[in-house]
């Protein structure tokens, strides 16, 4: 009973020191330069600017 008790209070642990920095580079942080590009690509489409830059493309399945 106490191994599974403190096995899920580990995975509790571990679990909150994943979310508590989520804006980072590495693999689980959101990838906020794809997101801010994005934003930027939209707003100058409505302002009607035609030289719009590339979209972020993930390297090796990721968004950074």
């Amino acid at each position: 009973m106490v191994a599974i008790v403190s096995y899920t209070f580990f995975g509790l642990d571990v679990l909150g020191s994943e979310i508590e920095e989520p804006f980072g580079t590495l693999v689980n942080d959101l990838p906020l330069t794809a997101l801010c590009r994005m934003l930027e690509i939209n707003l100058r489409e409505t302002l009607g600017e035609r030289d719009l830059p590339p979209m972020i493309e993930p390297v090796d399945y990721c968004l950074l």
